[in-house]
């Protein structure tokens, strides 16, 4: 008999994107095809090393200047009475210049998260390098469209691959999100999908050309279904 296999379904189950009834179908197969479990440990290599998408966040440089100049009040100002009772302890706690102290800590603690992302994006991408790994990920960037948007472009061989989409604000009925893969200026669809409640979405993508061919691709709003051309708001993009 012939086998119908899931390799449609596989690249949305090792992201987490599939309901639980989808979900359930592939494990069943998968407990007796090794042919879609091989295709499965391709895709999960490639979701392990997705952290390099995570834009580097550089904090305002007057946050250095402010650090130093509380840390030259701090050394200049006389030693301040303990304060007893409980509401003068909770007067001294939620003053301005705590909350600042607070604020301070804050974000050396994010530019230390900062810093370790990028140090894993780095290896990362060494580790894929060195692996011989053939797959491929792009990351999107939300336009003033959509500034909170974001989203990824897992490209596994020529011309199959898996967007997966966040933060994009959810469309009415009669609308739905369009990708498009730009080359020398001409715009090919890649297909329609919309996004859940919380604003995440995918979609699986056989292109008529390898990706390689391509320059971009962006996301834009259109008539549910899709058009034969751009004709709405540009919401994501990114360059290939």
């Amino acid at each position: 008999m012939e086998i119908e296999h899931v390799t449609d379904l596989i690249p949305a189950f090792a992201l987490g994107c599939l309901d639980e009834d989808e979900a359930k179908e592939v494990k069943q197969h998968l407990e007796s095809c090794s042919e879609c479990s091989a295709e499965l440990r391709a895709y999960q290599k490639v979701v392990d090393h997705l952290s390099f998408g995570i834009k580097q966040f550089t904090p305002p440089p007057e946050v250095k200047e402010r650090l130093l100049e509380q840390v030259a009040l701090e050394r200049v100002a006389p030693e301040e009475k303990k304060r007893e009772g409980l509401f003068s302890w909770l007067k001294d706690l939620f003053s301005p210049q705590r909350l600042w102290q607070v604020a301070s800590v804050l974000a050396i603690l994010i530019l230390l998260v900062v810093n370790l992302l990028q140090w894993q994006q780095n290896t990362s991408l060494r580790a894929m390098t060195r692996g011989g790994a053939t797959a491929q990920a792009v990351s999107l960037t939300g336009t003033d469209a959509a500034p909170k948007a974001n989203g990824f472009l897992v490209i596994n061989n020529s011309s199959h691959a898996t967007l997966v989409v966040n933060n994009l604000p959810v469309l009415p009925e009669s609308k739905q999100y369009q990708l498009w893969l730009i080359k020398n200026g001409q715009r090919t669809s890649g297909g329609v999908f919309s996004v859940n409640p919380d604003g995440t979405g995918s979609l699986l993508i056989n292109s008529p050309q390898p990706f390689a061919d391509y320059k971009a691709l962006g996301v834009t709003i259109e008539p549910k279904g899709g058009s034969a051309s751009p004709t709405g708001e540009k919401v994501l993009g990114g360059d290939l």
